[in-house]
């Protein structure tokens, strides 16, 4: 039997198993799944086609299942789908999809931990294990890979895919894709992410693997020579072809190298000195070619 607070509203249309705690001035609305042992804080609202997994812990004062901020979407029958495990901490707000139907709902994966007033827009997508610090952004339709790190204040804007155990910075904004295993800093693709590989459990071949794709990027303006270039002189592993088709596969480009913001070194033979002051210049349209 679930607890429910005598100030909480809890809908009759609402599911709640075995478990469940409703804290003070929480308001459940509408046909919500709430799986057995979730808490919701105080002042939590969860609406709407919302299905919620076990063990989660949600707000105080989150919001949880509201419509998508959408001009022409149907704002009632889109779907919101939580895993297991996840902690959504205080004034985090989470929408539901634009498109009715499971198939199309905006979904937060297993034991994933979203901070303090992070915004999770309608169609998102975060696998299991991602991370978003407080005030992080996410427009709609934002797809985030397993264990990414999303730093405090971060904002990616609509349709920006996120790789699996990718890092961002605090305070970035990223128009254009991170890759997997990237870390993103300063506006720019800095390195790969060391430290989460290891802790990943990767082994020391497919570490040096991915440290020398991320060489092969930096060292290449056109991101088909990149490419290339990793195809040719990589081995080819799991994660190698993983980082490989989610760059051949982007649509809005990926965020470019520092090697090549204004003002850098090249490392291309035969580059000039305005060819090297044109990298900050080019870099949204040949990263992505």
């Amino acid at each position: 039997m679930a607890d429910i607070h005598s100030t909480a509203l809890v809908d009759p249309k609402a599911e709640l198993a075995d478990g469940v705690v409703i804290g003070g001035y929480s308001v459940i609305k509408g046909p919500v799944k709430i799986g057995p042992g979730t808490v919701v804080h105080e002042h939590t609202h969860i609406q709407g086609n919302t299905v919620i997994g076990r063990e989660c812990q949600i707000g105080p004062a989150a919001y949880v299942g509201l419509a998508p901020q959408h001009l022409q979407a149907d704002l009632e029958s889109g779907y919101l789908v939580i895993g297991d495990q996840v902690i959504i901490r205080e004034t985090t707000t989470i929408h539901r999809a634009t498109a009715p139907g499971l198939e199309h709902a905006t979904r937060v994966g297993d034991r994933c931990y979203i901070m303090g007033g992070v915004h999770i827009g309608h169609d998102c997508q975060l696998a299991e294990d991602v991370i978003a610090a407080n005030s992080t952004l996410l427009g709609g339709h934002c797809q985030v890979g397993a264990r990414a790190f999303l730093g405090g204040g971060c904002t990616l804007h609509q349709f920006v895919r996120v790789g699996r155990l990718a890092i961002i910075a605090g305070n970035e904004a990223a128009s254009q894709d991170i890759p997997p295993f990237a870390t993103m800093r300063y506006g720019w693709l800095k390195a790969y992410n060391a430290r989460g590989c290891q802790r990943a459990g990767m082994s020391q071949e497919t570490i040096y693997a991915v440290r020398a794709a991320f060489h092969c990027l930096h060292r290449n303006r056109m991101m088909s020579a990149a490419l290339d270039d990793i195809r040719q002189h990589v081995p080819d592993l799991p994660e190698i072809r993983e980082l490989v088709e989610f760059i051949a596969g982007s649509r809005r480009g990926i965020v470019p190298s520092h090697a090549w913001q204004e003002g850098g070194q090249s490392r291309e033979d035969g580059d000039t000195p305005h060819d090297r002051r044109l990298g900050g210049t080019h870099r949204r349209f040949v990263m992505g070619s």
